[in-house]
């Protein structure tokens, strides 16, 4: 994994950081562990001149094979010893390791801080216990943390074993916030409390009566692929595809009003077969539940040597499935997979045989991996019109009645598209937001049923923005979004973004206007309103804003540069050039405010404005910078030379610039043939009125 970016901030460094962390969260969703696979471990400190360790795994009773996380030591049973906690990414999730040693000589203190120069619970003290004995010993160091190891915190009894010393000389407590307090008379043996400035010490009594620990067995179920997953309300079924009896692809969707429950199978799957088998035997008893069955034959797909269409048909008639005979595509289960790996957020492949358990709405119930009983399915199949709550009730895999933390909530299917646009199939994941969004239209007594269908509407929009041909359906689906969550910044500010790109730009002004009045106090808000409107030529209502932008913040470099942009347009080059300075005071790697101020003061047409030395030497280092890789800043050095009357150099910038220009960036390549031109000419180049002028 990539190390955070320290001192390097380059695009480079950046990058190797991102694709760290996105290589990890990959392993974390495929069920890769930390720990490799290792078994836990635990390592005696031996002393001696060099420190050094011995393993005692074993011996210590560490030895578990858990994927551990977190560990915190705490004396449980005030026997003087430290006992441990853990807990594990796999079952057990918790662990209780007594320890069972022979009692040996300890202290322990409790701090207090005066919670003025020292918080309460005294974070940060540092305890130094000196102690007495016919050899010399070192002075023995404890810090109390507000946290240790993975999201652990150990007890805040301060613990010293003793070893082989005699007595204890003093204690040296050193406050965080305070003078260093030195205390005397201690006792091996004892629960010491401490209050910051008090001499007085407080014996704790370990209370009495206290329930003998018991040790068990965990009982951890053998690892199985098999699993009945239901599923929280609001994952719509996607549109999958199948092969026609051509091979053709050919769209599929559940009947609707009917609940149905869609199996994938194989031939040459033994459980798939058993399990067909079973559901046979009891149709008529899903005929009077309403239940369609709809299985999906894979022998195509996977490169294992399956049954021919012909004969898979003939097989699923034989085993007693009386509904249509299915090919699934590899695009239609891609599509299931991806559904189930956002529903676990697990990203672990389907197996045979995988069943989908689906409402009257084409809304998922239940997922089963590995083989699911007739009597399961019909059983659940009651689920379809549970509550949110029932549905949460009935994923508990054990007996018994609690209490839930937190509310209920519905499914985001958000995550299903997100899912198909990491796998480039943004037609399939606009295809499916779209069919949520029709699913959840008609639910109006829903909880939260606007901020749930806005978001939907908000996520369609920004895909379809990817796409040329969606433009007119992005917009619509933008503005369905606001209209359903009017103070969402995030769609009012793309819905802004996407009527300036489509040259809408009274509607862009207003959106943004209508983004600055949610949330006045955001600079960053008030930022982009001034920023759309340079971008649309309205400089002297962007003026204002940036100059109240920099009165409270004079170092926003971003804020100056624009605001010397600004002020070049309204014809205020002397401002412009000395709000280009202080940009590039402030900020030396805003490149592109050192070109503006270049071409600036190389091509004004007013002389006593124009500085020949100081254009040319901003864009000879800009070159250097970019190693004559930038067309735009060879742009800028050919017109510097020109103004210096230095015609062939001119032309050869110019004409290295021309090379690096893409073929479509035919307005920047007439840009530079038209200066060209110029310079072949012995003639300079000029900023066009109005620019620059009084």
């Amino acid at each position: 994994m990539s190390q955070s970016p320290v001192n390097d901030f380059s695009e480079q460094a950046t990058l190797r950081y991102k694709q760290g962390w996105r290589a990890l969260n990959r392993l974390l969703h495929e069920d890769r562990s930390f720990s490799g696979n290792e078994r836990d471990c635990a390592f005696l400190n031996v002393g001696g001149d060099t420190p050094s360790f011995a393993t005692i795994s074993t011996v210590a009773g560490f030895d578990f094979p858990d994927d551990g996380r977190g560990l915190a030591t705490v004396d449980w049973d005030f026997d003087g010893d430290q006992d441990v906690w853990i807990t594990c990414r796999t079952a057990p999730r918790v662990r209780f390791l007594q320890n069972g040693t022979a009692a040996r000589p300890f202290v322990a203190f409790k701090l207090r801080g005066d919670g003025i120069t020292t918080n309460r619970d005294a974070i940060g003290a540092r305890l130094e216990l000196h102690l007495r004995g016919p050899v010399k010993h070192p002075v023995r160091i404890r810090t109390l943390h507000g946290g240790e190891g993975f999201i652990s915190q150990s007890s805040d009894w301060l613990h010293f074993g003793l070893g082989e010393a005699t007595g204890i000389e003093k204690l040296v407590v050193r406050w965080p916030g305070g003078k260093p307090q030195e205390i005397t008379g201690l006792e091996p043996g004892k629960f010491y409390r401490i209050t910051q400035d008090r001499p007085a010490l407080e014996i704790f009594t370990p209370p009495s009566g206290r329930p003998a620990l018991t040790p068990s067995q965990a009982n951890v179920p053998a690892l199985s692929e098999a699993a009945r997953i239901i599923v929280p309300l609001g994952f719509p079924i996607p549109k999958l595809k199948t092969l026609g009896p051509d091979g053709s692809p050919q769209a599929w969707e559940p009947a609707p009003g009917r609940p149905a429950v869609i199996n994938l199978w194989a031939t040459w799957c033994v459980p798939c077969v058993a399990e067909l088998t079973d559901w046979a035997a009891h149709r008529d008893q899903f005929k009077a539940a309403g239940l369609d069955v709809v299985a999906f034959n894979t022998d195509s797909l996977g490169g294992k040597p399956g049954a021919s269409p012909a004969d898979a048909a003939a097989m699923l008639q034989m085993l007693g499935i009386r509904s249509p005979f299915l090919r699934i595509s590899e695009a239609g289960l891609q599509a299931l997979d991806q559904l189930q790996c956002a529903v676990l957020d697990r990203w672990k492949p389907l197996p045979l045989p995988s069943t989908f358990l689906l409402d009257p709405n084409g809304e998922l119930v239940a997922i089963y991996k590995g083989p699911v009983q007739s009597s399961q399915l019909l059983a659940d199949l009651k689920l379809a019109s549970a509550t949110a709550d029932q549905r949460r009730d009935a994923c508990i895999p054990f007996p018994g009645v609690g209490q839930w933390v937190d509310k209920s909530e519905r499914a985001d299917p958000v995550r299903v598209a997100n899912l198909m646009l990491d796998n480039d199939d943004i037609e399939s994941a606009i295809d499916y937001l779209d069919r949520c969004v029709k699913v959840i239209l008609p639910q109006k007594s829903l909880a939260g049923y606007n901020t749930t269908l806005g978001d939907l509407y908000y996520t369609a929009g920004v895909m379809k923005r990817g796409s040329p041909t969606r433009r007119k359906d992005a917009i619509a689906s933008l503005t369905a979004g606001r209209d359903l969550i009017p103070s969402d910044l995030r769609i009012r500010k793309v819905l802004a973004q996407e009527y300036f790109e489509t040259g809408r730009h009274i509607e862009a002004t207003a959106e943004m206007l209508a983004a600055t009045q949610i949330n006045p106090a955001d600079p960053n808000l008030r930022a982009d309103l001034a920023d759309l409107y340079e971008r649309i030529g309205e400089y002297a209502k962007a003026k204002p804003i940036l100059e109240e932008l920099l009165a409270a913040n004079p170092k926003q470099a971003l804020a100056r540069y624009r605001l010397a942009v600004v002020l070049q347009h309204l014809g205020d080059p002397r401002g412009a050039i000395q709000n280009y300075r202080q940009t590039l005071t402030d900020s030396p790697r805003l490149l592109d405010a050192a070109n503006d101020l270049a071409r600036l003061l190389a091509g004004h047409p007013d002389e006593s404005i124009r500085s020949a030395d100081e254009a040319l030497a901003l864009a000879q280092r800009l070159c250097m910078i970019t190693k004559e890789k930038d067309a735009g800043f060879l742009h800028t050095l050919s017109i510097a030379f020109a103004n210096k009357g230095d015609f062939p150099r001119a032309i050869e910038a110019a004409q290295k610039a021309l090379a690096l220009l893409p073929p479509d960036k035919q307005p920047a390549k007439d840009a530079l043939a038209a200066n060209l031109k110029l310079f072949e000419s012995r003639q300079p180049y000029r900023l066009r009125a109005p620019v620059g002028t009084p």
